[in-house]
């Protein structure tokens, strides 16, 4: 393993006049002009309107930026690239001020034709920025009451809606809503996917695959320019040599890491650990275009059977908490009272034993991605956690681990039974996880994130109407209708909330975990003597 890095290291370092080694080939008090992030997995792609996974999100975060974005370490909405907005009093027209002054990476003046273009890219299906290949399947729930986007004045984009939507303010802060220049469609063609040109704090370097992507500063920056001259987000799936790496000094930064190493690390004075409850929940999916699992009582049973307090205890051993329902505790709609059905072993085997014949020749599958995420640090053990579960109520079962990239292929596209997968909330709202998991129009075959393929006209109805009333209190009553719509139904079993981890080098501060899980890298500065 030590060849394998020093090998990484010199290759890095060679390609990239990157600094790879120990702390102590580190002259003392020399101020270091790469900081290097290691993560478990790779992104995906590189266009803010196309991504679904939390690596590609994390990517763009340092070199993409919307209208508006979230304050630092909260969920409140701050003017960014737009220096002020207002909505009109009938909620139907959204009116962007462009910053002055703004430039993309290519050199292209940010105004208003250039920020619209990012959105209008995704609203018409027939302008050349429209990939043949890209799914745009955010556009479908978080925009989709969007009519028009258009600049009304050099500096002035407006925003226009065919109803009222209330949790639209927060969605435009999310990544789908970050801009890219309109010049790269002419540079780079479809390959825009890989080519991000963004204004953010850091520009596009280079991607070697499944190995790192560089990044460098952007010396036209039109906020606070990043610390170091260039940044790394480097691949290294194994978690325990990520962290030996970050002990090393090799690495600057990680996440993914297993809650029984956190514990170990909070006493560490050469590391500092962030920890907050995470916007995220990690669920069981039912398939139910798959006729073994189409019986509400084999859901029922299973749902009985799994002790999500006991599961939570193995899969995050302390760094989150056990799922009640599909979203996490204090959003809007939540029960005050959490009367989801919990465990009950034997009204389990009891409603499980009719259909236990029909797994005996070929076991129930749980699918499940190797690399960790939020709400799963070590999916693989927590699938086999699963598999002990509803082998106890009498239904066999087996764990096919896959790669994220192709369980979520294979989930988009309904190729399973079940699946271990979870949600990182986009933008705060209880929309952006009801709607997601359940909205008939998330359900569509190659871009769904209702992997359950769940539809129910009454629970569109509800989540429809929840999204353009402006009532909070009205919205509350709605989305509980909804939670209880799920209970009857069970079209996924929640199982856990994940806590945000990520562990930095105590050389280095400035960072604050976001809310929404994503990575505001160019925070990081080093430590003032």
């Amino acid at each position: 393993m030590i060849k394998r890095l020093l090998v990484l290291c010199l290759s890095l370092s060679s390609l990239f006049h990157l600094g790879c080694g120990s702390r102590s080939e580190q002259p003392e008090g020399e101020t270091p002009k790469v900081f290097i992030f290691a993560r478990g997995s790779d992104a995906q792609k590189l266009d803010p309107a196309d991504i679904d996974d939390g690596e590609s999100v994390n990517t763009l975060t340092q070199i993409c930026e919307g209208l508006v974005r979230f304050k630092s370490g909260t969920l409140e909405i701050e003017p960014w690239l737009a220096k002020s907005y207002s909505i009109s009093p009938d909620g139907l027209t959204y009116r962007f001020e462009i910053r002055e002054g703004v430039r993309f990476h290519d050199g292209t003046e940010l105004d208003a034709e250039a920020a619209a273009f990012s959105f209008q890219r995704q609203l018409d299906e027939t302008h050349p920025a429209h990939l043949a290949d890209a799914a745009f399947s955010y556009w479908s729930y978080l925009y989709q009451d969007v009519e028009a986007v258009e600049a009304v004045g050099p500096m002035t984009l407006e925003i226009r809606l065919a109803q009222p939507n209330a949790a639209m303010l927060r969605s435009l802060a999310v990544f789908p809503a970050w801009l890219i220049s309109p010049r790269s469609l002419d540079t780079y063609g479809s390959e825009i996917q890989r080519n991000p040109v963004g204004t953010g704090p850091y520009r596009f370097k280079e991607w070697r695959r499944n190995e790192a992507i560089i990044l460098e500063r952007n010396p036209d920056y039109w906020g606070e320019s990043p610390a170091f001259e260039r940044l790394v987000l480097k691949v290294v799936p194994d978690n325990t040599t990520r962290l030996l790496q970050l002990k090393s000094g090799a690495i600057h930064g990680m996440d993914g890491l297993q809650p029984t190493e956190v514990a170990a690390l909070r006493n560490d004075p050469e590391l500092t650990v962030y920890e907050d409850a995470g916007l995220n929940v990690g669920y069981m999916a039912f398939n139910l275009e798959n006729e073994r699992l189409a019986d509400i009582e084999l859901r029922r049973a299973i749902s009985l059977g799994v002790d999500r307090e006991a599961f939570a205890t193995v899969a995050l051993e302390g760094a989150g908490r056990p799922a009640v329902y599909p979203l996490p505790k204090g959003f809007l709609g939540y029960p005050e009272i959490e009367d989801a059905r919990l465990h009950d072993l034997e009204r389990a085997r009891k409603l499980a034993a009719p259909y236990a014949a029909r797994f005996k020749e070929k076991p129930l599958e749980i699918l499940v991605m190797n690399a960790p995420r939020p709400y799963l640090p070590d999916p693989v053990m927590a699938a086999t956690f699963m598999k002990g579960q509803i082998e106890a109520i009498g239904v066999p079962a087996k764990v096919v681990s896959l790669d994220f990239k192709t369980q979520l292929d294979r989930l988009r596209n309904g190729d399973f039974e079940t699946a271990l997968i979870g949600w990182v909330g986009d933008n705060g709202d209880t929309d952006n996880f009801l709607s997601v998991f359940f909205g008939s129009w998330a359900a569509e075959k190659g871009t769904a994130t209702n992997y359950s393929f769940y539809r129910n006209e009454d629970m569109d109805e509800l989540l429809l109407t929840a999204r353009k009333t402006t009532d909070t209190a009205e919205r509350a009553r709605l989305y509980e209708a909804a939670l209880a719509l799920w209970k009857r139904d069970l079209p996924i079993l929640p199982l856990c909330h994940g806590d945000n981890i990520v562990v930095l080098s105590s050389r280095f501060e400035g960072f604050k975990l976001q809310k929404i899980g994503d990575l505001r890298l160019s925070e990081v500065q080093v430590k003032s003597q």
